[in-house]
């Protein structure tokens, strides 16, 4: 994620919490898809989508990332193992820079760094917002896997 001591966010809130994933993994920001709900899927996969005649699998990040709050306002999209899917999220910040000595230590908590997907807290432009950098490839295996219990 560092190179040269600094690396690219692309910031997106859930409900109050904003997060923070490697802008190189995500392949792009869709505004507002159309979102078809799949009877009897996991918690953790919203629906599917069609992006340009290609059918893709939107997950809902809340139960891994253990928020509450919208997810309708956007979906980032990820190459995967040979295909793209989806993680829906409420709004897309602009991209940031943040050098190495920026990262705060997780705290312990539900979303810990043991899990490997917390890599940090970041200050936000604002200087007060706390964003939490995630490990993109632990976000997508977490959602995929369904491994969450939501509250």
């Amino acid at each position: 994620m560092f190179r040269d001591g600094s690396a690219r966010l692309l910031v997106f809130r859930i409900g109050a919490e904003q997060f923070g994933v490697d802008l190189a993994r995500v392949d792009e920001v869709i505004d507002g898809p159309s979102i078809q709900p799949i009877p009897d899927a996991s918690e953790t996969v919203h629906g599917v989508a069609t992006v340009r005649g290609e059918l893709i699998t939107v997950y809902d990040p809340r139960p891994v990332l253990h928020v509450d709050g919208r997810i309708d306002g956007a979906a980032l999209l990820f190459a995967r193992n040979g295909r793209r899917i989806a993680l829906a999220v409420d709004d897309v910040a602009e991209a940031a820079t943040i050098t190495q000595d920026e990262v705060l230590r997780a705290p312990g908590g539900a979303l810990s760094a043991g899990d490997g997907m917390l890599l940090g807290l970041v200050r936000g432009e604002r200087g007060g917002d706390l964003i939490a950098l995630l490990d993109a490839d632990a976000l997508l295996d977490a959602v995929a896997h369904g491994d969450g219990d939501r509250r």
